[in-house]
Order: structure tokens, then sequence, then C-alpha cells
């Protein structure tokens, strides 16, 4: 069951613009856009959103190899 959409995006104006056109609100509890690498610590049962240009955030590198981590867990390969 997924108890938290993280939402993965260039900077927090992608991330409310993700949120408008998603019918949600970037002040939801279930949905969090992950600004640090750091605030990934401890995450479970997630869905990952990646925005268009999330790639440009500055982190991206390593958020990018926490996500991958993180899922390869959640489908039981890790």
């Amino acid at each position: 069951m997924i108890s938290l959409i993280v939402v993965l995006a260039r900077d927090a104006r992608e991330f409310e613009d993700w949120c408008r056109n998603s019918g949600l609100s970037p002040r939801d509890r279930e949905v969090v856009y992950i600004s640090r690498w750091d605030k990934l610590r401890g995450l479970d049962n997630v869905k990952f959103i990646h925005c268009p240009r999330w790639h440009e955030h500055p982190d991206a590198g390593r958020i990018d190899e926490i996500v991958r981590r993180l899922e390869k867990r959640r489908s039981g390969r890790g």
C-alpha cells in the first residue's frame, strides 16, 4: 500500500505545477517534494513521481541513486 507520493522535481515551482495539474495541493500530507537527498531517509511504501525536468535538480544524481535503491528493495530484488 502506497502511503506517500514523493515528487522528484527540478525545484519547488515544478513540484507545485505538478500538484496543480494532478489535482493535488502542495500542502497535502501525502505528497512531498524532495528538495535534498537526505529527505529520502526512512521513507517506505512510497510512489515516486519524476517530473520532466527533475534531472536538472542540483542533487539529481545522488537522489536518483537512492531512489533506485529504494525501488529495488521494494520490488524484492535488493
